[in-house]
């Protein structure tokens, strides 16, 4: 795939059993590995994701047969830098369709991979697997075309590994026009109303567009250009705050206009399809594991005087790091950075925080009222 990427596109962006025991003998492993990307960095990342791979392919192997093994797989593998020790590269080349191929040597934490794959089992065991919308536009020409390419791409990545998601043949069409208005005016917050409404937990958004970079002759005959260019954003359901954003530009020629504006469209969703998904890969885990942010909303809070004796409560509850908060119209809105979930978290603030009924909990969102 990314000789493929590379020849065609410019892209910018950035026995089976669940309880067989993993080898205590090789808690860290050194393994020679082959990455290759479209840069260094790239290579990198690659190599890294192969190093964890091959260190840990026995445990995972013993893993292949248990419950959402795809999603805990590449949940684990997404974070694959943390498992790598350190990673030499040997040699390094370019390839003849400009990919950079480079040979490295790396030393992995089996024993890492082990205890995160036991965490990520067990608190999808408790949340279930994540509920996920997509929704692009896109266009060709600037003619707005029914089903998206790269839609399409992304939607097969988060199936495959295990994701599930919002049936876009169930969105109906009044909500569809709301959603294509609002990636127009990139307002996600009108997305998010939606989503949260089809059982999302995080939803997908974006625009791409193929327009014509010209004809050329080669060999003697007519080859149309066209260049795709996409933008596309992950939010969480609960806040709406972004989670990642990837954007990129890809080309594709063809003696028929329409397959060369597709076969553009297909190159992006081949280099950005696998770069959204490792970022929610990535988001996925954090959330399971209860790092990042836990929002709460207060309601009731008479006055300001009140907020600021809520904020230093709230900074007392034990595993919080920090609380940055907004008050107007008299609800206290909280950004808490802590080392539990939501659910934790609540817990821990009836426990503590008496001036605050609890109402609502969600996958990362509080909600209370003063009392």
């Amino acid at each position: 795939m990314l000789a493929a990427v590379a020849a065609t596109a410019t892209v910018f962006a950035p026995a089976m059993a669940q309880d067989v025991p993993p080898p205590k003998s090789k808690d860290v492993v050194t393994v020679t590995v082959t990455g290759q990307g479209t840069d260094l960095e790239e290579a990198k990342n690659d190599a890294r994701r192969k190093a964890v791979e091959q260190g840990a392919g026995q445990y995972i192997y013993s893993q292949s047969q248990t419950k959402d093994f795809v999603l805990v797989k590449d949940t684990v593998l997404s974070r694959s830098a943390g498992f790598v020790q350190s990673l030499e590269i040997i040699s390094q080349r370019t390839t003849e369709d400009d990919v950079i191929e480079i040979k490295c040597k790396a030393v992995v934490s089996v024993q890492g991979i082990v205890d995160t794959w036991g965490v990520v089992t067990n608190l999808l065991e408790q949340m279930g697997r994540p509920k996920i919308m997509v929704s692009l536009t896109e266009k060709i020409g600037g003619v707005e075309q029914e089903d998206s390419t790269v839609q399409t791409r992304i939607e097969n990545l988060l199936i495959k590994s295990g994701f599930l998601l919002v049936d876009k043949k169930q969105i109906n069409a009044i909500d569809k026009k709301e959603i294509a208005a609002a990636i127009a005016e990139n307002k996600p917050e009108k997305i998010q109303a939606i989503a949260k409404r089809y059982g999302a937990q995080i939803f997908i958004t974006g625009s791409t567009n193929a327009t014509p970079t010209g004809a050329n002759l080669v060999h003697g005959l007519q080859v149309i250009g066209y260049g795709a260019d996409g933008d596309i954003k992950c939010y969480r359901s609960d806040t709406a705050a972004l989670m990642a954003s990837q954007n990129g530009r890809a080309n594709g020629f063809d003696q028929n206009a329409r397959l060369a504006a597709k076969k553009s469209l297909e190159v992006m969703g081949e280099r950005l399809g696998p770069a959204v998904l490792n970022d929610i890969l990535r988001f996925w885990q954090d959330a399971l594991e209860g790092r990042g942010e836990v929002i709460l909303e207060v309601d009731k809070v008479e006055n300001f005087a009140k907020f600021i004796k809520l904020r230093k409560e709230l900074e007392k509850v034990k595993g919080v790091k920090s609380v940055n908060g907004k008050f107007a119209n008299n609800v206290a809105r909280f950004e808490i950075q802590s080392d539990a979930r939501a659910e934790k978290l609540a817990e821990r603030m009836v426990e503590s925080v008496e001036s605050v009924e609890i109402t609502d909990v969600s996958q990362n969102v509080i909600k209370g009222t003063m009392k």
